[in-house]
């Protein structure tokens, strides 16, 4: 019994249809589900944001006392208010981009099923993972003490 070729899908059709090419999306004013999975998609472009913006105001001082404020033949100021309007633009765009924004839905969805912790129960782990954190501490603490007292024992120290 020979299986008609009809009858199975490659899948190909369909993943070019569902595939949008990242420099499409970039360039692009649509919007992919626009109204699914909005927490985490605003909190990732909030990140980046954050991100972006911490690493031009490095560059903004880096320039500035490097470079004497000039990057490219332009002003420093110039060049970061650029990098950060298309930083916005970028992080906005990355989010509708298809395949991360099936990640960050299906993300969205996966933390409404964790059962999260009641108060005691979270205090309650909290305070072991401190104490036991202080303990591992005190102990490191006397085994380099310990250690420094063996070498300088023998004439090593530093």
């Amino acid at each position: 019994m020979s299986k008609s070729t009809n009858s199975q899908s490659t899948g190909k059709s369909e993943q070019t249809a569902v595939n949008v090419k990242l420099l499409g999306t970039l360039f692009s004013a649509t919007r992919h589900r626009p109204t699914m999975g909005l927490v985490t998609r605003r909190t990732t472009m909030l990140t980046l944001i954050i991100v972006f913006a911490l690493g031009i105001w490095s560059l903004n001082i880096w320039v500035k006392g490097n470079l004497e404020g000039s990057l490219f033949g332009l002003d420093i100021n110039y060049t970061c208010g650029f990098l950060l309007v298309a930083s916005f633009w970028f992080s906005y765009r990355i989010v509708h981009w298809f395949k991360f924004a099936e990640f960050l839905i299906a993300v969205q969805n996966e933390m409404a099923k964790v059962s999260w912790p009641k108060r005691p129960e979270l205090v309650r782990s909290s305070f072991v993972v401190i104490l036991t954190m202080f303990l591992l501490t005190a102990a490191l603490f006397g085994y380099d003490l310990v250690w420094q007292l063996l070498l300088k024992a023998i004439g090593i120290s530093a």
